[in-house]
Formats: structure tokens, C-alpha cells, sequence
């Protein structure tokens, strides 16, 4: 890779060109946060935003990183949903059932 102020040849995970100083744009096009992914990481099953993490954790990091992050969210809104589901079962169980009858 070629820096495109000074064209000096440097590392391709550089971030700063080190004879010029000037930073160097690096990431693709490409490597932008899918929305469809992250989408069905919340709604459907957040194992798809897990798979696509490791899938594209080298060639698009922000890609993955946001598909992981859905999926962690998702996992966190399910956990408070079998919490507050559980407390409301709870709760209803110890009303007194001899009214009913």
C-alpha cells in the first residue's frame, strides 16, 4: 500500500503514514454495518450476528463489530424479558387460588 500524500510504500494496516504523518484512510467501501444483519440479529436469532462476527471479523471489522454488538443487545432484551416474565408468574402464583372457586 502507498500513502497518497508523500507515495511512500507502507505497512497495509497502517493508520498514520510514518514518513509524512498524514493519516491514511484504509478501510473499504465495502466494510460498512449491514443493516439486514443487524435486523435479524435482534429479531430473529442473535447466532446469525455471532457467525457473521467470526465471518467477517478480518476483511470488514466494522461490519462485524456492529453485527456483534446486535446480537449482545438481543441476548440482553431477552434475558430483561425472562426476568420480568418470571417476576409477573411469580406474582400472579401467589395470589390466594381460593377465590376462584
Amino acid at each position: 500500500m502507498f500513502c497518497p500524500h508523500c507515495s511512500e510504500e507502507i505497512a497495509a494496516q497502517a493508520e498514520i503514514c510514518p514518513k509524512c504523518g498524514v493519516r491514511v484512510q484504509n478501510t473499504s467501501p465495502e466494510d460498512t454495518p449491514n443493516i439486514a444483519v443487524n435486523i435479524l440479529s435482534v429479531c430473529c436469532t442473535p447466532l446469525l450476528g455471532f457467525i457473521m462476527y467470526f465471518v467477517w471479523k478480518d476483511n470488514k471489522p466494522k461490519a462485524a463489530k456492529s453485527a456483534l454488538i446486535w446480537a449482545l443487545i438481543a441476548i440482553g432484551i431477552y434475558i430483561v424479558l425472562v426476568i420480568v416474565f418470571g417476576i409477573i408468574v411469580f406474582v400472579l402464583g401467589a395470589i390466594d387460588d381460593s377465590t376462584y372457586y
